[in-house]
């Protein structure tokens, strides 16, 4: 007796059948409207060719840093530094990515933007270079689609003097970080503790001196924050050794006028300033040399604790850059305008046999 087919297993051979002959009937309808894909690939390899004309090349200054984080040794001091250390408010630890977060704040890229510098023969701040540039390619006084900025069309920053902005400063001095933070990337590596700053930008001179500038300035900022507290603590204690200094000297100097007033004389009483006075200079010398030793101490905590960023590689003129290539540009134009005509085609027949 012949075996029955299973029904169960009949729709499935069935629609698997059908989808394949829908997807020969899409084949011959883009087949037979051919004209339509060709089209399609010509308007958009006329584009792709015109995008690849126009584009620009984009440079691309790169800076690559180290922070150094050894610790010299303390040799004798070792016992005196570890005890003064609480005072100083030393730490090891050394977060990368607060070093690369600062390059990113409004605050040192102000510091940048306000560095005068000649390009193309016009010296002028920074700030004012890259707005110039910025307005040429149509990005300065636009905030969005459909929206402008019309109080920064043809602006330019007098002066720059961060902290004395009128509202107008203020407006082009946010909109410029905004655009400037399009153009940075930033990169640390876990393994090896190497940092690494980028800017990207059409103009190979403007590109070079924000990369420069920056890593420059943030490097500074840094170094200056993380001994804050040191050399305070270090100046208060140089400003305290002179006063000591300046004391001592004085009371010598009135202990040796007491004993040429008093030189032909032999009377006890008369030895008693004297006494007093030579008690206070032992005491004073006494305190004065354990300032003079913590004044050496935080000197020498401040020379080692302090932080020293290395630069690996600064960038050189002529920058590295990048361009969409020519066989890129094409293969791309082709691809897409192949979809559109064949999408369009398929759309139209599918909305076609839903009707029917």
């Amino acid at each position: 007796m012949a075996a029955e087919p299973n029904p169960s297993i009949q729709p499935e051979y069935l629609s698997f059948k059908e989808l394949v002959e829908n997807l020969r009937s899409y084949v011959r309808e883009i087949r037979l409207h051919k004209k339509i894909v060709f089209a399609s690939l010509a308007i958009c390899l006329a584009y792709g060719i015109y995008h690849r004309w126009m584009s620009q090349k984009v440079y691309e200054a790169e800076v690559s840093f180290m922070i150094n984080e050894e610790q010299n040794a303390m040799s004798g001091l070792g016992g005196a530094f570890s005890q003064f250390t609480g005072l100083l408010g030393l730490g090891n630890d050394i977060n990368l990515q607060k070093i690369l977060e600062l390059a990113k704040s409004r605050r040192i890229a102000g510091k940048v933007f306000a560095v005068k510098c000649r390009i193309d023969d016009h010296e002028d701040f920074l700030a004012n270079h890259l707005i110039s540039e910025l307005e040429k390619d149509g990005k300065w006084a636009n905030s969005g689609y459909l929206m402008t900025e019309p109080a920064l069309k043809g602006y330019r920053f007098k002066e720059f003097v961060l902290g004395q902005f009128g509202s107008l400063d203020n407006r082009a001095l946010i909109r410029l970080h905004e655009l400037f933070l399009e153009m940075l990337s930033t990169e640390v590596s876990e393994k090896t503790a190497i940092m690494k700053l980028k800017v990207e930008y059409t103009n190979e001179k403007i590109a070079f001196e924000l990369a420069t500038r920056l890593y420059n300035e943030m490097s500074n900022f840094y170094i200056d924050k993380m001994i804050e507290k040191q050399k305070e603590t270090f100046s208060d204690l140089n400003l305290k050794t002179d006063s000591l200094k300046t004391l001592i000297d004085h009371k010598q100097y009135k202990l040796a006028g007491i004993k040429d007033t008093y030189r032909s004389t032999w009377l006890y009483k008369e030895d008693v300033p004297k006494t007093i006075l030579d008690q206070e200079i032992r005491m004073l010398q006494i305190v004065y040399g354990e300032a003079l030793k913590n004044k050496e101490i935080a000197s020498f905590a401040l020379e080692t604790r302090t932080p020293f960023i290395q630069a690996i590689d600064l960038p050189i003129i002529p920058l590295k850059y990048k361009q969409l290539g020519w066989v890129k540009s094409i293969l791309l134009a082709l691809i897409i305008g192949f979809i559109i005509g064949a999408g369009f085609i398929s759309i139209r027949k599918f909305i076609r046999d839903q009707l029917i």
